[in-house]
């Protein structure tokens, strides 16, 4: 989509009636339903695809002017001399085996739900000549292709070879609705990353409702054959975080709080590290920050008992009529 919609007329489902797809409107700046006429504005080549009934998120405060966030120097400052407190043990890996799979097919189509930040991060590692990488989010300071609510993605059914999602499903009202529309979106036998918190602190404030165990995290995508799975930070940065906030509960003004954080990290983050050490210790398990599940979309779906036995922590439990 490379920062435009054009050309993506097969591709592109209206999120209102669900079924139509979405052509380019006589007037400009803007798509329309070919089946129910519902018109989607375009801002400065970003669609802006979402429900007249959403009831989070609405359209004028996308196609209308406005300032990005104000940056602090103290927060720049921080953003590049303080070290953070997470480690990632998979993801560089994870889409590397991606990579190498989607180099196998002609012209692979993927997605990114929450793209964020994480345009040039992931184009430098996942995109190639042939391969077409569509971001989408909800934040209006994201840089992505479109905008829209993952509760209703605005794409036909079985049209992308894999789907990256990290930090997701944590922000959703309804994280069963959007895995499903993840699957649907995805072809038989395409690729699913994602990972979700499970032991951390809220981080975005009112849209932050859920976390996730290993064993939720295969629940919830549990029409994909597992083809990795595991942590993606541990206990180790499991504690870092509850350090911070425990610190944190004792303060108020942005200042004060910017302050505490700086002396926290610069204290603590050392603690990340043990998660190397940790990595292979099924118990560590129990304890992670954040878990992650690599998949192949599948015809069925697997069944509850194998998720229970899938479990690899530290204590089994065996639920008897006894």
């Amino acid at each position: 989509m490379s920062s435009s919609y054009e050309g993506n007329s097969e591709l592109l489902r209206c999120p209102q009636c669900r079924a139509g797809s979405l052509t380019d409107h006589k007037i400009e700046n803007e798509l329309v339903c070919e089946m129910c006429g519902q018109i989607f504005p375009v801002s400065n080549k970003h669609p802006v695809l979402l429900r007249n009934d959403n009831l989070l998120f609405c359209v004028d405060d996308y196609i209308t002017e406005y300032a990005p966030k104000k940056v602090s120097i103290l927060h720049k400052l921080a953003a590049r001399l303080v070290p953070g407190l997470s480690v990632n043990l998979a993801r560089d890996r994870i889409i590397e085996m991606m990579r190498g799979q989607l180099v196998k097919l002609k012209k692979p189509l993927v997605l990114v739900v929450g793209g964020g930040g994480q345009k040039k991060w992931l184009n430098q590692r996942l995109k190639y000549a042939e391969c077409e990488i569509v971001y989408t989010d909800i934040d209006i300071n994201a840089d992505i292709d479109l905008f829209c609510d993952a509760h209703d993605l605005p794409f036909h059914d079985d049209r992308f070879d894999a789907v990256v999602t990290t930090a997701v499903m944590e922000h959703v009202m309804y994280p069963e609705r959007v895995a499903s529309e993840i699957t649907r979106v995805l072809k038989v036998g395409g690729l699913l990353y994602s990972e979700i918190p499970f032991v951390q602190q809220v981080h975005e404030g009112a849209y932050d409702f859920t976390r996730y165990t290993l064993s939720g995290h295969r629940r919830l995508f549990n029409r994909f054959d597992e083809l990795d799975a595991g942590m993606v930070a541990g206990p180790g940065t499991s504690l870092a975080w509850s350090i911070e906030n425990f610190i944190l509960a004792f303060f108020i003004g942005k200042k004060v709080r910017l302050l505490v954080k700086i002396f926290v990290r610069l204290s603590f983050s050392w603690f990340k590290y043990f998660d190397y050490l940790l990595i292979k210790r099924p118990q560590a398990m129990d304890g992670a920050s954040c878990t992650y599940l690599y998949g192949r979309k599948m015809e069925g779906r697997v069944a509850d008992s194998d998720i229970v036995d899938r479990y690899n922590g530290a204590k089994h439990l065996t639920h008897t009529s006894n």
